[in-house]
């Protein structure tokens, strides 16, 4: 894959942190993720499993993106973070996080609202991920949201960032993205969606397949059954990547 000089990456850099309305330097207008594909890739996943094992056919699918991706996606994780490390669209104090865990090959991009989730969440969140057989090394955890913030977020925050959301999982190239949350849902399948009509399937987009789930905090929130559903669809997420 093609590396950006360090002049052009600063160009890049000077268009993130303008304060005219230019597109962003990332992601063209229009589909990001979809490219009006997903009920093909459904198709053809689905047939493909009368014939091979989950993880073989996940490993075909991320080799057939790689090649797709390395002939029209010329940016690196590190030009992504970069840019995101130093941009200033959004009016607030703190700085931009970057995703932990696997950066390199993750078999699983976990997506939640923002590094604001409180411990109790995380311990949801962990517990549930151990409980099902995953470990750091298989996954990538990031964030709709790059800038932790005490308060909501406001619409323009929330769309300065998926950007940088959409561009790194084109580089990370997951079997499969876990978008834990309503948020995560509308920056994938757009702002108009009910969380119980994509919670606990794998629904394609394009060449990626995305299962939602619930938050953690909605978990904390909602008791035992909540709870259960949660830790069967993360389950659901690890089966998916090794049957």
């Amino acid at each position: 894959m093609e590396e950006f000089s360090e002049q052009e990456l600063q160009q890049l850099i000077d268009k993130a942190l303008s304060e005219n309305d230019s597109p962003n330097p990332f992601v063209p207008q229009g589909p990001r993720l979809g490219l009006g594909e997903s009920q093909m890739m459904s198709s053809l996943h689905e047939r493909l499993s009368k014939r091979f094992i989950e993880s073989e056919i996940n490993d075909i699918f991320r080799d057939v993106r790689k090649d797709i991706n390395t002939s029209t996606f010329n940016l690196t994780l590190r030009d992504i973070h970069t840019v995101t490390k130093n941009c200033h669209k959004c009016q607030v104090d703190s700085t931009a996080e970057l995703p932990k865990w696997n950066l390199d090959n993750p078999d699983i991009v976990v997506i939640i609202d923002s590094p604001n989730l409180p411990q109790e969440g995380v311990s949801v969140m962990l517990n549930a991920f151990k409980e099902a057989g995953l470990k750091s090394d298989q996954l990538c955890l990031t964030y709709v949201n790059r800038c932790p913030v005490q308060r909501k977020y406001e619409y323009q925050e929330v769309q300065n960032c998926a950007n940088y959301l959409h561009n790194e999982i084109v580089c990370l190239n997951p079997k499969l993205i876990l978008g834990l949350g309503l948020l995560p849902g509308t920056i994938l399948f757009g702002d108009n969606i009910k969380l119980k009509d994509y919670r606990g399937s794998v629904t394609w987009l394009g060449n990626w397949p995305i299962l939602l789930t619930y938050s953690p905090l909605y978990v904390l929130r909602s008791g035992e059954n909540a709870q259960d559903t949660f830790n069967n669809d993360i389950k659901q997420a690890f089966n998916y990547i090794q049957t």
